[in-house]
């Protein structure tokens, strides 16, 4: 078979696969439950709607929601994908991917095209509800929903890598729930739903080193005014060096994950699914 063909069969089987784990996923109570995240976040920064960050410079319930939608993006692209793979090698799916011609990189590719789609689900939402009942959280020209676009797909592209790491490097269901822990933590020091400016010295150094600071810097940036700058630290957006910061998680997790995932899917075999399998059995988990 050419090139072509076959890069078109790849295409082929990822939408199909795609649309399958989508449509399986939110006909579910579970996929659905996610939707009820956009309305208990709207209902709480309705009570907040009144209170503000750094003497009046930013209004909490906009910092929040910026803050909402960029994690939102990051447990799409890390810890769903990460959670996906975790559960696709225990019950033989990448075993089966692995058996068939071009079967993982169009089983990889489906999980380019699940992640946006996936993270938009409760966004959108959350987005329609803001604009509603609390006016003046979402912008009010086209040009900042495009940059949002925009900082929306840097986002899956910086972090989607590195749910594909985790999942191949955690083995079990317990070490992937400590990693998880660990990311909840990391997002709640990293100034998603605060400025950071109200942390230690050493923790805002630290917050800095990751992605996660850079992502609320971006969404901040495009969804609150230009005056919320005064709370960030050293009281501007830090645009360019934040965008900078989102290319390079994306080049290094592109590098890295692709490598990590053909290691997994090496040590793939009918032994090691039964071991799972039974595993789960005996344990629950």
């Amino acid at each position: 078979m050419s090139e072509p063909r076959v890069t078109s069969a790849v295409l082929r089987a990822a939408r199909r696969q795609a649309r399958t784990s989508l449509i399986r996923k939110y006909s579910t109570g579970a996929g659905l439950g996610n939707l009820l995240l956009p309305g208990i976040l709207l209902v709480v920064l309705w009570f907040v709607r009144d209170a503000d960050f750094s003497d009046g410079l930013v209004a909490a319930s906009g910092y929040v929601f910026s803050g909402f939608l960029a994690f939102g993006v990051v447990a799409a692209a890390v810890m769903g994908v990460a959670g996906e793979l975790q559960t696709e090698r225990d019950d033989g799916t990448l075993l089966r991917a692995k058996a068939v011609p071009h079967g993982m990189a169009g089983h990889l590719l489906a999980k380019l095209l699940i992640t946006p789609v996936d993270a938009l689900i409760p966004i959108v939402p959350a987005v329609v509800g803001a604009a509603v009942l609390l006016p003046g959280t979402m912008p009010a020209e086209t040009g900042r929903w495009l940059l949002l676009l925009v900082v929306f797909l840097l986002t899956v592209a910086a972090m989607l890598p590195w749910g594909a790491v985790l999942g191949s490097v955690f083995r079990s269901m317990v070490s992937f729930a400590w990693a998880m822990m660990g990311i909840y933590a990391l997002a709640a020091l990293s100034g998603l739903f605060f400025p950071l400016a109200l942390l230690p010295t050493w923790l805002q150094w630290l917050a800095q080193a990751t992605p996660l600071y850079w992502i609320g810097v971006a969404f901040r940036w495009v969804l609150l005014p230009d005056s919320a700058a005064a709370a960030e630290l050293g009281g501007e957006w830090r645009i360019g060096l934040a965008l900078v910061v989102l290319v390079a998680w994306a080049v290094v997790g592109m590098l890295v994950a692709p490598a990590l995932l053909r290691r997994m899917a090496r040590r793939q075999s009918g032994t090691v699914v039964a071991a799972a399998r039974e595993r789960v059995l005996n344990r629950g988990y």
